[in-house]
């Protein structure tokens, strides 16, 4: 039975980062992945046809844009390399006008302008309060997260402790509404907040939507170069360096953890690993239900996890292409990153999520566009092209294996008659992926969702996942946590990683004094 001092559960890119951090402090460290290749939420594959290199999860490098991992990790040392075009995101209109954030702060304001000049003035005010905030907030994401009353301490010693306690709870329709003159800016910002699963009604997305593109006008909505698989394997080659493992192919079947004490883990084909720290990066759910289910776990813990919301479920379609295709609103939103199409308005993207929490599949759906091959070439064979089409919300419980093609199938239609009328004749090979697909394919895709549990205000912060496991520590002496499902939550940023491996190094030098 071998023997280390960590074993990291789960090789997607929160669970590679955390064990680089634990190697690098001179721990013998082990990652096991279920899959045969790493990468979890952040890998690469040739999905639709040979040759053509697709993001299957995730896509922009955005978040990790204020992580420090990137640098202290040396990730570009082992590889990583970043693209960052000039258009990051375009949200297109039902007459094909299109509104961008660029680059330049200038130029977004430019044609923000264009729909109205005092909302080109607002987004600048709001951009500069986002530098001026810009440091504090790296810190207060890179830490662990402060327990309610710590921050409800804070605000009430600020001046603007109300302005910012409301804004936390507002909603996007209701903050764009009283901050932008333009209905085209609201619906922008709305369709931010629907990609963590925020309806345009619901409380937290302002902040959210706000944060976000702030983040990408400052840093970009980058792509890594050959595929997002660039990051996981950036990271491997990091861990490697400082003695670390991986071991793919070891499906984990149970959490040794007798008497409270977290000992090692079992895999499918019998054999047991032994480490005197095992550390999750996988759903906390899957973690809390399946791996600890003889582990004797107090009552409330298990009925805790049981009511953690799993979030909304996505749908992918995946396009090889004969060559480019055309925006029929121009080459601004086809060279962006991430093109958003569809609905147009906030109030089309609230009738989306009104139905799929009816358990409807919506008649115009919450889609946006990842221009993958128009970003970066070296994806495709010369000469052709690629997309990725992205449903942020749909009904888990459709029947995908009879409507999965068909709703494909008009998906694509709506965006031809719409927004891209050579589309479909330059279809080479399609690959559609339905909630069941994602779940089949990783056990972490619960429910086909990308975010290791809902972003709802009583799931961030300390209480996520649950406020019993909202500081990294599992509920299990030596068990810890460092996936999405803890702070600061969902997206491709390494900072749960990196914040569960100074807790478990502290906890360890705390350890070794007494």
């Amino acid at each position: 039975m071998p023997h280390y001092d960590a074993i990291v559960v789960g090789a997607g890119h929160n669970g590679l980062a955390c064990a680089c951090y634990l190697a690098r402090a001179g721990l013998q460290v082990l990652v096991v992945e279920a899959a045969a290749a790493i990468g979890g939420m952040t890998s690469t594959r040739e999905l639709v046809l040979p040759g053509f290199h697709t993001d299957v999860h995730a896509s922009g490098y955005q978040l990790a844009n204020l992580s420090s991992a990137t640098d202290e990790l040396d990730l570009a040392g082992f590889g990583l390399e970043l693209i960052r075009p000039d258009v990051s995101l375009s949200k297109v209109f039902s007459d094909n006008r299109s509104l961008s954030i660029r680059t330049s702060l200038d130029h977004t304001c430019a044609g923000i302008a264009k729909f109205s000049p005092r909302d080109a003035n607002t987004w600048r005010s709001l951009y500069g309060e986002y530098l001026s905030e810009r440091d504090r907030l790296r810190r207060e994401l890179e830490s662990p997260p402060r327990p309610p009353e710590a921050i409800s301490a804070e605000l009430a010693q600020d001046p603007r402790g109300f302005q910012r306690t409301r804004f936390g709870y507002q909603s996007v329709r209701s903050w764009a509404g009283e901050t932008f003159d333009s209905e085209e800016m609201r619906d922008l910002m709305a369709d931010f907040a629907g990609h963590a699963g925020f309806a345009p009604d619901d409380a937290g997305g302002a902040s959210f939507a706000l944060l976000f593109l702030s983040i990408i006008q400052d840093a970009g909505n980058r792509a890594v170069k050959g595929g997002m698989g660039g990051l996981p394997t950036a990271l491997a080659a990091s861990l490697a360096a400082a003695g670390g493992q991986v071991r793919t192919g070891a499906v984990v079947t149970r959490i040794l953890a007798p008497d409270g004490v977290a000992t090692g883990v079992e895999l499918a084909d019998g054999a047991i690993l032994r480490a005197g720290t095992i550390v999750s990066s996988i759903h906390p759910r899957h973690l809390i239900l399946n791996l600890l289910r003889e582990a004797n776990l107090d009552h409330s813990i298990v009925e805790d996890i049981k009511r953690y919301e799993i979030g909304a479920s996505q749908f992918g379609i995946y396009l090889a292409l004969s060559g480019p295709v055309a925006y029929a609103a121009g080459s601004e939103a086809g060279s962006a990153t991430q093109t958003h199409l569809m609905p147009s308005t906030t109030d089309g993207l609230a009738e989306a999520f009104r139905a799929v929490r009816a358990g409807q599949l919506p008649a115009v759906p919450s889609a946006f566009v990842v221009n993958e091959a128009a970003v970066d070439p070296s994806r495709v064979p010369k000469g052709k092209s690629a997309l990725k089409v992205i449903l942020t919300t749909v009904p888990y419980t459709a029947d995908w294996p009879a409507q999965r093609i068909p709703y494909a199938q008009e998906v694509i239609e709506q965006i031809c008659r719409q927004h891209v009328p050579d589309l479909k004749e330059k279809i080479i090979g399609m690959t559609v992926m339905s909630p069941l697909d994602f779940a089949a394919d990783l056990a972490s895709a619960l429910h086909g969702t990308v975010t290791h549990g809902a972003m709802t205000l009583y799931q961030q912060g300390s209480l996520r996942p649950t406020l019993s496991l909202g500081q990294y520590r599992g509920p299990a002496r030596g068990l810890y946590l460092c996936g999405a499902g803890s702070h600061p939550g969902p997206g491709v940023s390494m900072m749960p990683g990196r914040n569960a491996a100074n807790v478990i190094l502290a906890d360890l030098d705390q350890s070794r004094r007494h």
